[in-house]
């Protein structure tokens, strides 16, 4: 039987018809007609039934009959509400009852054109439920700044020598190394929605190990938990946003990933500072990050908030899928049939196969370089020891962890505008006006530490808050640049293919530098003093912004399928 697929205009288009036959046309025969099975629409929605009354279609036939013509439909009307009709149906045959509510569910959704406004509400929800996980995150890494300057002090822990803390705080970054080795293998079986499910498991799991820890050990295990879970959001979170988002506002979206870790940040210092005074306040510090993780797990399987990604859906052969999300985003111009394809024409890359091709390893050389670079600079020392090291500079204990809360306000507002601006700036002016504002507080650190230079023109009561503006100058910088650019341009630069494990490993440099820098600080500080530390992540920062200028393209408003 001989089929047409008949366009009719969108209300803002004209409203003349267009016929795009799927094969020759017929003269319809009354025989023909008698028998056949024909879909119409209903208010613009397609339904199916049976003229001759022999059973209805199942659900399951209407939707696979749907997918199939989808293909042809879609590139031919993507602005259009469709009529699938039999050639041999009768044209002036009255509409039939629709006869399978998950059809139409299914099909109105394929075929749904979401107002500007529906489609931004929507965006937002779905950012804002993915980057949960990146709150938590952000939590986890925060929660030891507050808890170390508590249970050093001496606890039911015991008293932890150099190296127990060290191994504390680097626990989370070596575990997170390991959690963006498992980001592919996850992503790509399962999808990122469970994937994210997992995510959320593994920081409730952690939260629970420190909270009851009685051992050094266990805390050091819980963090380690910790940093798979922290792994495998980093890995993912960016990348899943950059996927649902249009190309032209995909940094505003992308960008509050990682300003939603500087919000997590700062929760964990706020309640590092009103847990102070609570004994085993600390286990509370540590068991607060699993509450975004909850929340998140509600949202998964308790909401329509968070779709699965389109081009997963795309990948994996979901086309009708694919397009009834894209199309919920405001996204009707994406080819997922182009996806598609690639997905089935084009093996998916192993780390090993990246380096034989120039496009992938130029970008898997660009975004690890990126990632380097966001840790080579120093800010988790600035992060993880601030309090200690406002501490060391003459402030008591809460006015320490204060001061640093404080700092955080300030970099989540510097986040916030960077996130509505980075469309419009780019990200290469954002990365290397950022880069010379680190160089810049870093030399202001060094300098605060450094008293036999700076009693020739200032007292040395001033050089604690030399450091306090010079840790704010980092934080606002870095939020405006290393922060959030390494992120967004990770999920970018990749080709469809290789995305998924390109960001793993790009991810997976940047936990790993995270765990050096921070195993060794307070090492490198005690055999070079402050002054030699601050002074060698200040010539870190200087050739990175070298570097940044030579390599990092500009992929502001590009489609991902063009990169």
């Amino acid at each position: 039987m001989a089929m047409s697929i008949a366009c009719t205009a969108h209300p803002s288009a004209s409203s003349s018809s267009v016929v795009v036959p799927a094969r020759r046309r017929r003269r319809p025969s009354s025989s023909s007609s008698s028998s056949s099975s024909s879909p119409v629409v209903v208010g613009g929605v397609v339904e199916y039934s049976n003229r001759r009354g022999h059973g209805k279609r199942t659900n399951e036939d209407a939707r696979l009959k749907t997918t199939r013509v989808l293909g042809a439909v879609t590139m031919r009307a993507r602005r259009g509400v469709v009529v699938m009709s039999s050639s041999s149906a009768d044209a002036g045959a009255a509409p039939l009852q629709p006869s399978s509510s998950s059809s139409s569910s299914f099909t109105s959704s394929v075929f749904f054109d979401a107002s500007r406004e529906e489609a931004a509400q929507r965006r937002y929800a779905m950012t804002f439920s993915i980057c949960l996980a990146m709150l938590s995150v952000g939590i986890a890494c925060g929660a030891i700044a507050g808890a170390l300057v508590y249970i050093e002090s001496g606890t039911v822990l015991g008293t932890l020598t150099t190296s127990a803390k060290g191994a504390v705080v680097a626990a989370l970054p070596l575990g997170a190394m390991f959690g963006c080795v498992a980001t592919p293998g996850l992503n790509e079986s399962f999808g990122r929605r469970l994937a994210l499910s997992i995510v959320d498991a593994g920081f409730v799991v952690s939260a629970l190990l420190m909270a009851t820890a009685s051992t050094i050990e266990q805390v050091t295990i819980g963090r380690f938990i910790a940093g798979l879970a922290v792994g495998l959001a980093t890995s993912m979170c960016t990348m899943y946003i950059s996927e649902c988002a249009p190309a032209k506002t995909r940094g505003k979206y992308t960008g509050l990933a990682p300003l939603s870790v500087t919000v997590g940040l700062l929760v964990s210092f706020v309640a590092s500072l009103a847990l102070s005074t609570f004994t085993g306040g600390w286990r509370y510090m540590f068991a607060l990050a699993a509450v975004p993780a909850l929340i998140q797990l509600a949202v998964i399987f308790g909401t329509s908030w968070l779709p699965e990604s389109p081009r997963w859906l795309a990948e994996h052969c979901r086309v009708g899928d694919a397009k009834a999300v894209l199309n919920k985003l405001g996204q009707r111009e994406v080819d997922v049939h182009l996806i598609a394809l690639n997905a089935n024409t084009r093996q998916a890359m192993q780390v090993w196969n990246m380096f034989n091709d120039t496009k992938t390893r130029t970008a898997l050389g660009v975004a690890s370089l990126m990632n380097f670079i966001q840790q080579a600079c120093g800010i988790n020392v600035a992060v993880y020891y601030a309090p200690k090291i406002l501490s060391d500079l003459g402030f008591d204990r809460s006015h320490a962890i204060a001061l640093t809360a404080g700092v955080s306000v300030i970099q989540i507002i510097a986040g916030t505008w960077l996130s509505r601006r980075i469309d419009t700036v780019g990200r290469r002016p954002m990365a290397l006006g950022g880069i010379a504002g680190i160089s810049t507080a870093l030399g202001l650190l060094t300098l605060s530490v450094s008293p036999n230079v700076y009693t020739s023109f200032m007292t040395a009561a001033a050089a604690p808050w030399v450091a306090v503006f010079a840790i704010l100058l980092f934080r606002v910088a870095f939020s405006v640049s290393l922060g959030p650019v390494p992120y967004i341009v990770t999920s970018e630069v990749f080709p469809q293919r290789a995305r998924t494990v390109g960001v793993s490993v790009a991810t997976a440099c940047q936990w790993i530098m995270n765990a050096l820098v921070t195993f060794t600080f307070l090492r490198m500080r005690e055999l070079w003093s402050a002054q030699g530390v601050w002074l060698m992540y200040l010539g870190v920062s200087i050739v990175a912004l070298a570097v940044v200028y030579r390599v990092l393209p500009e992929t502001t408003g590009v489609e991902l399928e063009s990169l």
